[in-house]
């Protein structure tokens, strides 16, 4: 679990309930500046949720959020952009923005409501920063209706780089993505925090990367925390099962020997005997 002392974010108990199911029970949480947090767990557990309640999305019934020790409730809009960037799981298909005038709308919360052409250097620069960060010049005048998920994704995530927050939150980034496309969102994540003192808070499915590129993993299960600990902590197969009730197969990475999971094969050996005439 994580020492409060430096948190950016502190959650305390908050739990919520809609439509008679309970989504959130009593969660806690303490995320520290400069850290990354990886969130899994089962469809359906509760991750969503709690990052909406960090993002002001939605009220919880009970307990408390704080960012920068200063209550969550009496944030505004524009002081939470300027705190924390998102990025949602995908962005609409038909978006007929190019992708510079979609990164200079995210420059709103600094813009006093100024139109997105009416920046000031410090602007201008920080879009310019993030599609180089980003690597989509090749992108910045095409229609973000004629990109691939990767190439969108990596647009939406210059996106919430323009808006030098100090904390970036993500929702399954590389969900729906190929291989390559994957692997290109992690080293760019990577790339951002190395270089920059940025909280990273992600949603992840993939247990393997939440283990090698992350300080921390929470997992929640039926919108319960059931654990908070670091990556060598976590991936052990009686942790794995507790929050999703199922046997998860371990062996050591070949370089870094951390615990990675592999898929459990569905078909039997292959025999070694002669086929029969």
């Amino acid at each position: 679990m994580s020492s409060h002392s430096n948190s950016i974010i502190q959650a305390s108990g908050i739990s919520l309930s809609m439509g008679g199911t309970q989504l959130l029970a009593n969660a806690s949480l303490s995320v520290n500046m400069g850290e990354r947090l990886a969130i899994v767990g089962s469809n359906g557990a509760g991750k969503t949720t709690l990052i909406r309640c960090l993002l002001g999305l939605a009220d919880p019934d009970s307990g408390s959020i704080e960012l920068n020790g200063h209550p969550l409730s009496e944030t505004s809009r524009t002081e939470l952009a300027q705190q924390i960037a998102y990025v949602p799981q995908q962005l609409a298909e038909r978006i007929s923005f190019t992708a510079t005038e979609f990164i200079n709308m995210s420059r709103y919360a600094h813009t006093g409501g100024a139109s997105m052409n009416q920046f000031d250097h410090q602007g201008t620069e920080a879009v310019e920063e993030a599609i180089e960060q980003t690597n989509i010049s090749h992108l910045r005048h095409q229609s973000l209706s004629t990109m691939s998920g990767g190439e969108r994704q990596r647009v939406n995530i210059a996106a919430a780089l323009a808006q030098k927050t100090p904390i970036l939150i993500l929702d399954e980034p590389t969900a729906h993505l190929d291989p390559k496309q994957r692997g290109l969102i992690h080293k760019l994540l990577a790339n951002i925090t190395k270089n920059r003192e940025i909280t990273l808070v992600v949603i992840t499915h993939d247990l393997n990367w939440a283990s090698s590129d992350f300080d921390r993993i929470i997992g929640i299960r039926d919108g319960h925390i059931e654990i908070d600990a670091r990556a060598d902590t976590f991936m052990k197969k009686e942790v794995l099962m507790k929050v999703f009730d199922t046997e998860l197969l371990l062996h050591p990475h070949p370089d870094s020997g951390r615990a990675m999971i592999l898929p459990h094969s569905s078909c039997s050996s292959p025999s070694t005997s002669s086929p029969k005439s």
